[in-house]
C-alpha cells in the first residue's frame, strides 16, 4: 500500500519537475564568493540544487534534533529486554519450585504399607 501511495505522489512530482526544467533553460551566472570564480548554469539546475541542499540540511537538522528521542528509545528497549530476561528466569524458577512441591506432595500422599502381625 505504501508503495502505491509513493508512486501516486512521486509520478506527478516528477512530471512537474520535468516541466519546470524544460521551461527554465535560461543561463544564470553564479558568483562563488569567496572564491574568485563564476560559473554559468541553466536556471533550473541552480533552483533544483538549492531545493536539494535545503532538503538535505532540513533532514540533517531533524535527525540531530531527534537524537535524544532515539537515545531514550534505545534505553527503554534495553530495559524492556532486561525485564523480559529476568521474567523468564523467575518464571523458570517458579515452575521448578511448583514441580518440586508437586513431587513432594505426591510422595507424601503415597500410603505407607503397614504390616499386621
Amino acid at each position: 500500500m505504501k508503495r502505491i501511495i509513493s508512486w501516486i505522489v512521486m509520478i506527478p512530482f516528477a512530471i512537474v519537475v520535468m516541466i519546470f526544467s524544460a521551461s527554465n533553460l535560461d543561463k544564470v551566472t553564479v558568483n562563488l564568493w569567496p572564491l574568485p570564480q563564476e560559473i554559468t548554469v541553466p536556471m533550473f539546475t541552480m533552483i533544483l540544487t538549492v531545493f536539494i541542499v535545503g532538503f538535505l540540511m532540513g533532514g540533517i537538522v531533524a535527525w540531530l534534533s531527534a537524537g535524544k528521542s532515539r537515545q531514550a528509545a534505545r534505553q527503554n528497549r534495553y530495559r524492556a529486554d532486561k525485564a523480559e530476561r529476568e521474567l523468564r528466569v523467575l518464571s523458570n524458577k517458579l515452575d521448578n519450585r511448583n514441580r518440586e512441591a508437586q513431587e513432594n506432595t505426591s510422595s507424601a500422599n503415597v500410603p505407607a504399607t503397614t504390616t499386621n502381625a
